[in-house]
This record gives structure tokens, C-alpha cells and sequence, in this order.
């Protein structure tokens, strides 16, 4: 497939993808404002602030459109977004914030279990305690963003390096940001950061979901409605953790790919473009379908 006609598809379905995208967590946010279910009032803040940060990641992510492209010594992303209509430096900013809002969604799931755990073990968080956990939420992103802010990025070298290792590739210099120093100490340290987010969240989600499903088999002798409702919204926030590190599996498969054999899989950045954005899609489908309360 060329990548003409790449473009053309890509052209028609990211407009139609965040479209929906909106559509859906536009839903998601009336349903929870809605719902006076004494389970969701109790949990809507926490709901709120993952929907939030999906808005966001998809806004961005619609903006830049970006796609990454390794190459052997820098890393290039190449951009066909409306942002480049204001300049690269833009497209970077707004795609640090794609990145960042993408990985507090990520944590702000985890969070859910972790308050569900607490008020199902009978211990209620003080306003203090609330602040300090979503402040700990957006930490690693906001480090992570800054990793990447202050790391060098010489913009000739990228756009040499990957003309040179891409000569068919389609896009003009200024649509193109990266970082140029693979092995500095930022990308190091964000690096660490970004592997234990997206590999030991979900660990750290499955532990709260056993704890949880002890704590709620206590409870089954009384066959409560309420019971019901909390193992299906688990269920669902479960797969919501699990999904994310599931569409990172072939950017890091293209990431090593490329950078061992100095060829590039066109088709695959492409489909890693959409594959980073997607959760923002499944993610409200899966909140309306396993919450009981949102179903009805």
C-alpha cells in the first residue's frame, strides 16, 4: 500500500474516529452526571478525571496525528495534523500533552481500584488524602513530559537521519519533531518510568481486583444488587487497565524492529498512530456496558 494512500485513508478516519471518540465520552460524562446511584456519586470525581484525560489525549492526538519513525541514532515523528499548519514546536508541545494525558488515564484507573479497595474495606479518605492520591495520578506523566521537554532534539539531524534512512517517505521538515540523544539521561529515567506504568499498572490493578473479590465474596450470602454492580464495574475496569498495555505491544515491537534493521514498516507507524489513541474509544464503551447503573 502506498503511503498516498495511507494518507488518503488516514485523512477520512482520524476526523471519523474522534468524532466518535467525543460522541462516546460525551455520553459517559452525562450518564455519570445523571446517575444518582450511591455507588457512582461516591466514585464520580474518579470517573470524571479519566474522561477528562481521554478528552484530552484524543483532542491532541487529532491534532498532530502524528506517527514515530526510529531510526538508528534519533527518533522522529512526523506529524499530519492541523497542528503543523502552527509550526513544529507546537505540534511537540501539544503531543507531550497527547502522551501525558494518555498515561494519567492509565493511572487514574488504577486509582478507582485503589479507592474502591478502601471504601469496601471500610476506610474513608479524608479530603487530604483524596488531593495527595490524584496528585501522585499525575506525577509520572508530568515527570515524564519534562524528560522529554529537556531532552535534546536537533532538528537538522533528525530530518537528515530519517530522509536518509526513508528516501520514499512522504513529509515536509517542518511537520517533523524528535529527540536526537537516545541514550541521555531524560530519556533514560522516562523511559524506566514509562515501562513501569504500562507493565506494572496492570499488576498492580489485578492485586486490588483479587483484594476486591474477597472482600465482595464476604458479602454474597446476601445476593445484594449493589454487589452485582461493583464485580461488573471491576470486571470492566480491569480490561480498561489491560488494554493499553495490549496496543503498546507493537510500538515497542516497531521501536526495535526498526531500530536492528534500520528498515521501516510504513503501514505499521500508521497503525500505531491509532493503536496509542484507541483506549479513548473502548474505554466509555466498556464503563457503559459494565456499570450496571449506566446500562439501565
Amino acid at each position: 500500500m502506498k503511503e498516498v494512500d495511507i494518507l488518503a485513508f488516514i485523512n477520512v478516519a482520524y476526523p471519523i474516529f474522534a468524532i466518535t471518540v467525543l460522541f462516546s465520552q460525551a455520553l459517559l460524562l452525562l450518564l455519570i452526571f445523571k446517575n444518582q446511584t450511591k455507588l457512582l456519586r461516591t466514585m464520580r470525581i474518579y470517573l470524571l478525571n479519566i474522561c477528562a484525560a481521554q478528552i484530552v489525549t484524543i483532542i491532541s492526538g487529532f491534532l498532530t496525528q502524528c506517527r514515530m519513525i526510529p531510526n538508528h541514532s534519533t527518533v522522529a515523528f512526523v506529524c499530519t495534523g492541523v497542528c503543523t499548519r502552527l509550526g513544529r514546536n507546537t505540534c511537540f508541545l501539544i503531543h507531550l500533552l497527547r502522551d501525558a494525558s494518555s498515561m494519567v488515564a492509565l493511572f487514574a484507573i488504577v486509582h478507582v481500584f485503589y479507592y474502591r479497595y478502601k471504601i469496601l474495606s471500610h476506610q474513608k479518605l479524608s479530603s487530604p488524602q483524596i488531593f495527595r492520591n490524584f496528585v501522585i495520578v499525575h506525577l509520572p506523566a508530568i515527570f515524564c513530559a519534562i524528560c522529554q521537554f529537556i531532552n535534546p532534539s536537533h532538528h537538522n539531524a533528525i530530518v537528515l537521519e530519517t530522509r536518509a534512512l526513508h528516501p520514499s517517505y512522504l513529509f515536509e521538515p517542518q511537520s517533523v519533531f524528535g529527540f536526537s540523544a537516545l541514550k541521555s539521561p531524560a530519556v533514560k529515567a522516562s523511559t524506566i518510568i514509562f515501562t513501569i506504568v504500562l507493565f506494572l499498572n496492570p499488576l498492580a490493578a489485578l492485586i486490588y481486583r483479587n483484594k476486591i473479590w474477597v472482600l465482595l465474596n464476604e458479602y454474597e450470602e446476601y445476593n445484594s444488587p449493589r454487589i452485582k454492580h461493583a464485580k461488573s464495574m471491576i470486571t470492566g475496569l480491569t480490561i480498561q487497565t489491560l488494554i493499553p498495555s495490549v496496543c503498546f505491544v507493537p510500538l515497542i515491537a516497531q521501536f526495535f524492529l526498526t531500530q536492528y534493521s534500520e528498515t521501516g514498516v510504513l503501514i505499521l507507524e500508521y497503525f500505531n498512530s491509532f493503536l496509542v489513541i484507541l483506549p479513548t474509544l473502548i474505554d466509555p464503551i466498556l464503563s457503559i456496558v459494565f456499570v450496571i447503573p449506566f446500562r439501565r
